[in-house]
C-alpha cells in the first residue's frame, strides 16, 4: 500500500507536561483515510506514533486501527515523522 498524502496538525503538549507533538491524517492510495494518528516524543527524544483508539464503556481504550504488518506501521511512522519535520522546519 502506498501512502499518497499526509496532513500534520502540530499539537505540542510539552508546556503542560505531555509528549504529543502532532496529530496526523494519512491517505492510502487516494482511497482510504486514517485520521487521528498521534505523533509522540519518547522520553529519549525519538518520535513514535499511536493509531487512533476509543474509550470503551469500561473506561479502557480499544484500538480502532490495528495494522497486522510491522512494515506498514513503519512506513506510516516514517511518512508522519518526515512530514512533521518538513512542516516544523526541522532538519
Amino acid at each position: 500500500m502506498k501512502i499518497t498524502d499526509v496532513k500534520i496538525y502540530p499539537f505540542d503538549t510539552g508546556r503542560i507536561g505531555g509528549r504529543v507533538r502532532a496529530v496526523a491524517d494519512i491517505t492510502i492510495e487516494d482511497t482510504f483515510i486514517i485520521k487521528g494518528i498521534k505523533l509522540i516524543e519518547s522520553k529519549h527524544g525519538g518520535l513514535f506514533i499511536t493509531f487512533p483508539k476509543k474509550a470503551s464503556s469500561k473506561g479502557t481504550f480499544v484500538d480502532i486501527i490495528q495494522p497486522l504488518d510491522n512494515k506498514f506501521t513503519e512506513d506510516v511512522r516514517r511518512a508522519v515523522v518526515d512530514k512533521y519535520k518538513e512542516v516544523m522546519g526541522i532538519t
